[in-house]
């Protein structure tokens, strides 16, 4: 299992980024780089707040390739905290991971600044294990672009320019 913790400040209440990252959950398209194409799919639990029950994000741009369905094991609005299921479809053989938990969690520091913690986990698969080390290191590089990601998006307005690129290949 990979596990770590990631805190990053942005320049926005916990309200707005709140709005982006739970109400606006079916469109990580929007801002995620890595993501060319995300939908709402209910599949998972409707908690008291959400405004979706569970996600799809594309990982390519072929409808046919890899994917992650997301679900909400744990919402609460007034707290401003989430736990996120992601489980990957159409993954080839080798691929490391069985699933990913997501602990998010806002603080609101000022009305014009907060701080969102993402806490991580990562099942991997037995092969997987072979490769922990590099796994570790890409997780936290990658989980940490997605925070900038949202960061960014959520401070702008507009997308951060690794996803602007992103859109350009696709």
């Amino acid at each position: 299992m990979v596990k770590f913790t990631k805190t990053l400040k942005v320049n926005a209440s916990a309200d707005r980024v709140w709005e982006i990252f739970a109400h606006g959950f079916n469109e990580a398209h929007k801002w995620m780089a890595s993501v060319p194409h995300s939908y709402a799919q209910t599949n998972g639990e409707s908690f008291d707040g959400a405004h979706s029950d569970g996600r799809v994000c594309e990982l390519s741009s072929d409808q046919k390739g890899m994917k992650a369905s997301e679900k909400f094991l744990a919402y609460n609005e007034d707290n401003k905290t989430a736990t996120v299921q992601i489980d990957f479809v159409n993954t080839p053989f080798f691929f490391p991971v069985k699933f990913n938990i997501l602990n998010f969690s806002l603080r609101e520091i000022d009305d014009d600044q907060s701080e969102m913690t993402w806490k991580f986990r990562s099942n991997i698969k037995p092969l997987g294990l072979l490769l922990w080390p590099l796994l570790r290191i890409g997780f936290g590089k990658f989980v940490g672009d997605i925070m900038e990601e949202l960061q960014f998006y959520v401070e702008n307005g507009t997308a951060h320019p690794r996803k602007m690129k992103a859109m350009e290949k696709n």
